[in-house]
């Protein structure tokens, strides 16, 4: 169970990697999410134990209903998120599962780690100078 919804959180982060739409408060009731700071690594339970990873924070939020924080990196080189996902796995978490997916339309794969420290799940996904990092708890 678990896995399915690692799986359906780095397809959604996926979606919203190539997405160039944004939130609206039209989308979700304001209450839903708490949109965070650019350009700021969020510190909160969620990214607790996590590293922080290079590049810049285009967006971040924790969504309080689907109970995850999301974080978008711009900047980021494919070797970087590399040395990324090393990061995490010297932090304690293992990989659940590896991912990759052509992008329709596009001359690039998008690739992408399903992780599990027991306590988190983080699903990292990387497009071309892009990453989305989404994190569970529990």
């Amino acid at each position: 169970m678990k896995k399915s919804i690692l799986v359906f959180i780095l397809l959604l982060a996926l979606l919203t990697a190539c997405s160039n739409r944004t939130e609206t408060s039209v989308d979700a009731p304001p209450q839903a999410y708490t949109q965070l700071d650019e350009g700021v690594w969020p510190v909160n339970a969620y990214t607790d134990g996590l590293p922080v990873p290079p590049g810049t924070v285009a967006w971040a939020m924790i969504d309080v209903e689907r109970n995850h924080c999301s974080v978008g990196i711009e900047d980021i080189a494919e070797s970087e998120f590399d040395d990324y996902l090393n990061r995490l796995k010297q932090a304690g978490f293992s990989v659940v599962e590896d991912v990759s997916e052509k992008i329709k339309g596009q001359d690039y794969v998008s690739v992408g780690a399903i992780l599990s420290n027991g306590e988190k799940g983080v699903s990292v996904s990387y497009v071309p100078g892009n990453l989305a990092i989404y994190i569970t708890k529990g």
